[in-house]
């Protein structure tokens, strides 16, 4: 379990396979193990590097700094130059995928193609739940106690909702990686995602790109999609009926294969 330094922090990383090098980023809440069935299956052709952001995972949480979208756009490049990565592909997974769409935007010399999965272009597409919990109030509420059960209790129930193929691997996941992530991590970064809006900016993106969605996603709207098809329209988009927030869970076989066009493009 390889940890970098840099200037704003340490920063875990998983890094498996060997091939062409691509940086998966995991998205609220979770780590870098969203990705573990992606590495697994790629591995023998791509060589996987899959960071925790900052406040998530085991990645740095006792930062001056804070756990805002602007300060993982910042780790991306930090963690590519700690290891001396110059170009390479980013896909990210939706608070994730809103951080990839923003380093290419602010270092587009950096991404050599960018894929977003059920991620927010403007955030004002999050569910009212994630809006409720960008509030330190309610995170607090969520995350007391040692065994956290308020948050124990809300995974549970939502759980079929949000991954209905296999509704035990999201609550098993977020709840282990629940004792990586804090207060500040958790309700600031969320708010940060709420305020940011990349809709106005991103038709400026010429490298290649794609959008994967699910149909049934209840945590962003999945017609995010057409904000994607609207703003690039030389994007290639991925719309997947039966999955929801997670396809790389829910749909596996048709995630691998968007995975497998997007390293292609």
């Amino acid at each position: 379990m390889p940890n970098i330094g840099t200037p704003q922090g340490s920063v875990h990383y998983e890094v498996v396979g060997s091939g062409p090098p691509v940086i998966l980023i995991h998205g609220w809440t979770q780590a870098w193990n969203t990705w573990r069935s992606t590495i697994e299956t790629f591995q023998g052709q791509y060589r996987m590097y899959a960071p925790d952001l900052w406040g998530f995972g085991e990645s740095e949480k006792d930062r001056r700094d804070s756990f805002l979208v602007s300060d993982f756009v910042e780790l991306i490049p930090q963690f590519m130059d700690a290891l001396g990565m110059t170009r390479v592909p980013i896909m990210g997974h939706s608070m994730g995928g809103t951080t990839a769409l923003a380093v290419a935007l602010k270092y587009p010399d950096r991404v050599k193609k960018v894929a977003v999965v059920g991620s927010p272009i403007d955030g004002r597409s999050l569910s009212p739940f994630l809006k409720l919990a960008s509030r330190k109030t309610v995170a607090s509420l969520m995350l007391m106690g040692e065994s956290q059960p308020m948050l124990r209790t809300f995974i549970r129930l939502w759980s079929p909702f949000v991954t209905p193929a296999n509704p035990r691997l999201f609550y098993d996941m977020t709840m282990n990686n629940a004792q990586g992530f804090t207060v500040d991590s958790f309700f600031s970064s969320i708010n940060s995602l709420r305020l940011t809006d990349l809709s106005r900016q991103i038709h400026t993106i010429t490298i290649p790109a794609m959008g994967i969605y699910g149909a049934k996603d209840v945590i962003v709207s999945p017609h995010q999609i057409d904000v994607f098809r609207h703003s690039l329209p030389q994007g290639r988009d991925v719309w997947i009926p039966r999955a929801g927030h997670f396809p790389m869970w829910d749909t596996p076989e048709e995630f691998n294969r968007a995975f497998r066009d997007f390293m292609s493009l």
